[in-house]
Order: C-alpha cells, then structure tokens, then sequence
C-alpha cells in the first residue's frame, strides 16, 4: 500500500471545515475549460497519445497540492505520500467501458509504457473494474471523448465519509483558433475549497503550456 501520514485533526488548520462539510456530504463540482493547442500539436508531432500524455499531467499536478492528497482510511483522516489515477477505456465492441488503475511514474515515458501495457492487456475486458487488488490511494479521470460539454455532473448518494476526488474530460474542439477542452473537477469540500480548485486548474494549464515531457 502506498505510505501515508495519519493526520492529527485538531491540530488541521481547516478542522472546522472539515467536520461541517463531511457532514453535510458536501462537493464542489467546477467545469472549465483548457487550452490543449500546444499539447494537441506537440502530441501529433511526436506520436504521443494525447489522453495518456493529459493523464499523466493531471497526475502530476494534483499531486503538487496536499489537499487533493488527503482522505479517509479506516475511520481517520490521512495525507497519502501520493495518489495515482483510475481511468474509464470503451470496449468498442459491448460499447461499455471499464476502468483501469494505471501508476504515476517520474517521467512521462516511464508512464505511458504502464498505460499502454494496461490498455493492451486489457482491451476486450467485459467486466467492469477487471483489475485485482486496486490500490485505495486513486482518485478518478473518467472521460467523455464523444461530447464537448460546457458543463456534466454526477450525483454522489450515500456517500457514508468517502472523499470525492473525480475529474472528468470531455471532447476538445477549436473555438477562436484554439483548441479548448472541457474538464470537471468534483472534490469534497471537506478537504478542499475553491482555493485549490481553482489552483489545480491554474497548474495544469500551466503544464499543457509548456509541454515538457
């Protein structure tokens, strides 16, 4: 299991916003839009797949902000060391999709052979979580490449004190000569605030911007 830090409450800076949102099973649900024309090019220059290349900047970004690192084991409120992405693939012959945990790496290379091991071994999977022994240090990227949508949501029932940290993507297309890509972030508010929203979303632009592998 990855390493993580259990976390004394009363000594969390937002413990009061923590135990008013957990309670109220609260989540913020932010959609945006990204400028992927950069990354778009450089990933059609290279040959890079451009969904394992966004997966793996999300990865990296949400990692650079403890808040998204924070969630709930066995009844306590934990840091973990990091927290690596699930991701949703379509069978393109059931038409459904299912969904694969795939490892942060240090490099972008390192991680695409992962991701593209993965999606290899798995791609006439008809079941839905196929995988053994999913790690719980995930947060989720589920992805609707059929729809440029300005805005998507989920509804969370019974959410019993799970942290929520869900990103979900959705069909680029070119508005004013660039290349725009919807992007829902879903978190507990419990954990987080607008605040860090609104800097995952400034990061990860920052990243597509400069493209570095």
């Amino acid at each position: 299991m990855e390493k993580f830090e259990v976390i004394d409450i009363k000594q969390l800076d937002r413990a009061e916003h923590f135990h008013f949102f957990l309670q109220m099973e609260t989540v913020i649900e932010v959609t945006v839009k990204l400028d992927v024309t950069e990354a778009v090019a450089m990933c059609k220059k290279d040959g890079i797949c451009f969904q394992s290349f966004l997966l793996f900047k999300i990865g990296q970004t949400i990692n650079q902000i403890e808040n998204f690192r924070y969630d709930i084991f066995d009844g306590k409120l934990i840091r973990w060391e990091r927290i690596i992405p699930t991701f949703c693939f379509f069978n393109n012959s059931s038409k459904l999709f299912y969904t694969l945990c795939v490892d942060m790496a240090d490099n972008f290379h390192e991680f695409d052979i992962c991701y593209q091991k993965e999606k290899k071994q798995y791609a006439d999977c008809k079941t839905l979580f196929p995988q053994e022994n999913v790690p719980m240090n995930i947060f989720n990227v589920s992805c609707i490449p059929w729809l440029h949508f300005e805005h998507f949501s989920s509804n969370f029932k019974k959410m019993e004190n799970r942290i929520v940290k869900m990103i979900t993507i959705g069909k680029y297309k070119e508005e004013n000569e660039k290349l725009m890509l919807p992007l829902t972030i879903q978190v507990s508010h419990a954990i987080a605030d607008g605040y860090h929203v609104a800097l995952l979303v400034d990061n990860l632009q920052k990243e597509l911007n400069l493209v570095n592998l």
